[in-house]
């Protein structure tokens, strides 16, 4: 999961508040359309909360590689020595991150796995 801000049911952020990566959350089983994007209702003690997450986060986008990329783990350091192919499909979660070398990345893998791959490698 990528960092998540809370929203209200019209989608308009809830304070600075945030479930940040690689920590949990308990949200409803199905998506709640809200101004064209899905989310997932947070539900506390088993209950609803009335604050969502955009489902983006949690659930990921599939995109496709238009080059081959390698995943990192920082900015310059690779995770590992697997080379992803072009035309591979890769869930990225939530938006880019911009790492210290000035690049954008994308979060992939699962929540315990801190790699990544370079936004310019997708189409």
């Amino acid at each position: 999961m990528h960092n998540a801000f809370y929203y209200d049911k019209n989608g308009k952020r809830v304070g600075s508040d945030k479930v940040t990566r690689y920590n949990s959350v308990t949200v409803a089983m199905s998506t709640t359309p809200i101004n064209g994007k899905a989310y997932y209702e947070v539900i506390e003690n088993g209950k609803a909360t009335g604050k969502f997450i955009n489902a983006d986060n949690i659930d990921g986008t599939e995109r496709t590689l238009k080059h081959n990329a390698y995943v990192y783990k920082t900015s310059t350091k690779h995770a590992n020595k697997v080379v992803l192919k072009k035309g591979d499909k890769v869930r990225t979660y939530g938006g880019s991150y911009k790492f210290k070398n000035g690049k954008q990345y994308y979060k992939i893998g699962n929540n315990t796995d801190k790699t990544y791959v370079k936004v310019s490698n997708f189409n």
